[in-house]
């Protein structure tokens, strides 16, 4: 990771919203660094040290269990705060952080951003936020797992991806710097099962898939079918 140079500022809301406010105390507290695809930014068991806020680019949190076993949850992309309960409770690093995509953050160092959260209401407003959302997407994702089988989880997530991270590509949106095996991770199932799960929706016209891309074709279609309680990928009628 090193500085980066010039940059725009990219706030998912608004700058007069408490969220937004926050975000730019936190650009005025830090200092903008840059990171490559496959960096590591944060690691397992290391000394919480420090917060970034997400400019560009995304990033995957790897979590540990303790038969070996990992889950990746993300990517977070642009406005997510990361590394934030590590700094507040003064525990070392829970999970390890790696880079997606080539991109920049905002690097404020603990004891700035514990001052922050100390005596800006608007800083506080984003940490719950962020921590009552990352609770809300693990309950999601445990509810998914115990009630949707594979193929299904994998369209959801892929949906969800695409409706916070996906670029525009003609009619659809377009996920990059993902590979398969996160994918797999994140739904909690065997790569076998992901590339099965992928052949449908690929039959189904409704992704396509190449390296570290996924393009859904139809978000709007997907997201309408995923409603259906009968339907399956792999089973989907013509439009």
């Amino acid at each position: 990771m090193s500085i980066a140079g010039p940059w725009n500022c990219h706030d998912v809301l608004v700058l007069d919203h408490p969220l937004g406010r926050a975000r730019r105390r936190l650009r005025a507290a830090g200092r903008l660094v840059d990171f490559d695809r496959g960096e590591t930014l944060m690691s397992f068991g290391a000394a919480s040290d420090r917060v970034l806020l997400i400019e560009s680019g995304t990033i995957k949190v790897i979590l540990s269990e303790h038969n070996g076993a990992q889950v990746v949850t993300g990517p977070y992309g642009p406005g997510e705060l990361i590394g934030e309960l590590g700094v507040l409770e003064g525990r070392p690093r829970s999970a390890t952080v790696v880079a997606n995509q080539r991109g920049t953050a905002i690097r404020v160092p603990a004891q700035v951003f514990r001052d922050l959260a100390g005596r800006d209401q608007d800083v506080m407003v984003l940490i719950n936020v962020t921590l009552r959302d990352r609770l809300h997407n693990a309950d999601k994702r445990q509810l998914a797992i115990a009630s949707q089988d594979v193929a299904t989880r994998v369209a959801t997530q892929l949906l969800a991806w695409a409706r916070t991270l996906g670029e525009p590509a003609g009619a659809g949106l377009l996920l990059r710097g993902i590979p398969q095996s996160d994918l797999a991770r994140a739904v909690v199932a065997s790569e076998k099962s992901v590339d099965s799960a992928l052949r449908a929706l690929r039959a189904d016209g409704l992704v396509s898939t190449s390296r570290l891309r996924f393009h859904l074709l139809d978000p709007n279609r997907l997201e309408y079918l995923l409603t259906q309680p009968r339907w399956r990928p792999g089973a989907t009628p013509s439009p």
